[in-house]
């Protein structure tokens, strides 16, 4: 059994727990403060952050790295056999981390400036991103690693007051944003992989940061 060291909002402990959801493999989850980061969880995590998950008396640390051995034990494989096309998927796990990145600075944005300069850095991202989307999910009809590391993102935008309206994406790129959200959202292993009132919670969470695009 594994244990996963969680905060209840957080986009990178997602990753990891729609990966083993779909795959299968039991966990429990631990959740923390990340406020108030207790002692035991600082003695094992080097860089102080989320998630870390705990195999046995060993202690993995980075989502992306997380995922990648889970779906290394686990039957069957989220990444393509091919070395340059594995190369270009890891390569798209970055870039959906950076988009998560750019996310949350535009939607903490204290003031207008500062939004809108995110905002660009998140639209290029984007744009990036989707322009290799095939539909339904990243690499067509099957679930990748590349899915995993981008949904929590994808999740939060549309979640953020009016910021995917907001977005200057073309219609084209729009059209595959939601038709990617809409293929995951319809997946089990995407549905349990927050806590029961994420959305809640995520809400009052950036309403308290009194970021720009709540109060304008």
């Amino acid at each position: 059994m594994y244990k996963i060291i969680s905060f209840g909002l957080c986009p990178f402990v997602q990753r990891s727990i729609i990966t083993m959801n779909y795959k299968n493999v039991p966990y429990d989850v631990e959740y923390i403060d990340l406020a108030n980061k207790p002692d035991w969880f600082l003695k094992i995590s080097p860089m102080g952050k989320v998630p870390v998950l705990q195999v046995d008396d060993e202690v993995l640390f980075e989502s992306a790295v997380i995922n990648e051995y889970i779906d290394e034990v686990s039957e069957g494989s989220l990444l393509s056999e091919d070395p340059l096309l594995r190369a270009r998927e890891r390569a798209n796990i970055e870039l959906s981390s950076a988009v998560i990145g750019s996310y949350f600075n535009t939607a903490i944005a204290k003031n207008k400036e500062d939004y809108i300069k995110c905002k660009a850095e998140l639209e290029r991202n984007l744009t990036f991103l989707l322009d290799k989307y095939q539909g339904p999910y990243f690499k067509g009809n099957d679930l990748s690693l590349v899915d995993t590391a981008a949904i929590p993102g994808l999740q939060r935008i549309v979640l953020t007051n009016n910021l995917f309206e907001d977005l200057n994406l073309s219609k084209n790129h729009k059209d595959k944003f939601k038709a990617w959200l809409n293929s995951a959202l319809s997946l089990e292993a995407v549905k349990n992989s927050v806590p029961s009132d994420f959305e809640k919670d995520y809400k009052e969470y950036l309403l308290n940061r009194e970021s720009y695009i709540h109060l304008r």
